[in-house]
């Protein structure tokens, strides 16, 4: 589907005009939009605008990083769009001019709708760089409530311990430590591009615009920071969990060493006088088998005894 918005020279703003009109002297600028365009509107880029085949080829792929190219005449950025975190990645492709600017998804992209209704509205205060800033603008500020829903995620299982009720919590660790690489991926790339194009002296803007886009690079800034500082948390949560369980595992380990040691004296003194020998006085005496018990019990509290002044019953506390 092709939407067009035109303002022409004296303010008007026009809205479904066809292509042809858009070449005329009076238009001031326009926009394009291609929302999940057919294969014949996907030639227009090629016929009508005269783009690039190079850069029609990047708009048809999903390239792995989000790019800029940046050229006297025109601005071609590729930037990548995230609505759920369970979504892969969608491409948000945009051509700017001084008088046009052409946007490029293969799929419908929320963001795009969104800012119609402002450039209705004031659309002759604005230009194609205005609108490639509200663009940009609106997707980097729909990450911030999927990086949120993590961060209070992370914190709670932080501030609560849920790192010591199983491993379960520790699959959700490495699901959310795994979903912030990916916003990772999407975001630092950006953050990158957007720095590249306030340095670039190819691109004629004023001092007003380039506070704007400064604004973005703030927040990707901010962002990024916050992602690095999740995936922080993330790994001392893993480390803690680690770190539970091996003490933990130490503990029973040191209980099953313990008894071991006790029972240890115990079975050789049962072993003792469970040899069938004829000739053994002790198995004949009166009061052997409570002689034998005493010093078995002996034997056993006397080792505990020295177990709890050695230290090693603390840990059981």
């Amino acid at each position: 589907m092709l939407k067009t918005i035109a303002v022409d020279k004296k303010g008007d703003i026009l809205t479904d005009v066809s292509l042809e009109r858009l070449k005329e002297q009076d238009i001031a600028w326009y926009w394009v939009d291609f929302d999940t365009p057919t294969r014949s509107e996907i030639n227009l880029l090629t016929t009508f605008f005269k783009f690039h085949e190079l850069l029609i080829e990047d708009c048809l792929t999903l390239l792995q990083r989000p790019k800029i190219e940046i050229t006297r005449q025109q601005i071609f950025l590729v930037s990548h769009v995230l609505k759920n975190i369970d979504d892969d990645y969608e491409t948000l492709n945009m051509f700017v001019g001084k008088n046009y600017i052409v946007t490029f998804h293969l799929s419908h992209i929320r963001y795009v709708n969104k800012i119609v209704p402002k450039i209705l509205q004031r659309g002759a205060e604005y230009s194609p760089l205005h609108v490639m800033h509200m663009l940009v603008s609106e997707i980097v500020e729909g990450y911030i409530p999927i990086i949120s829903k993590i961060e209070n995620r992370l914190d709670e299982i932080e501030e609560t311990d849920s790192y010591t009720s199983g491993s379960k919590i520790m699959d959700e660790v490495f699901d959310l430590r795994s979903d912030l690489l990916k916003l990772r991926r999407g975001l630092l790339p950006m953050r990158e591009l957007i720095h590249r194009f306030l340095v670039s002296r190819r691109v004629e803007m004023t001092d007003n615009d380039r506070k704007y886009f400064h604004d973005i690079y703030d927040d990707l800034v901010q962002q990024t920071e916050i992602i690095e500082a999740n995936r922080e948390l993330a790994s001392d949560i893993r480390e803690n969990f680690m770190t539970y369980n091996s003490l933990k595992s130490n503990n029973i380990m040191m209980t099953l060493t313990v008894i071991s040691t006790i029972f240890l004296p115990l079975t050789f003194i049962v072993g003792w006088y469970g040899m069938n020998f004829k000739y053994m006085p002790e198995l004949e005496w009166q009061y052997g088998y409570f002689l034998v018990v005493a010093i078995m019990l002996g034997i056993a509290f006397g080792m505990l005894w020295f177990f709890k002044k050695k230290g090693w019953l603390d840990m059981f506390k």
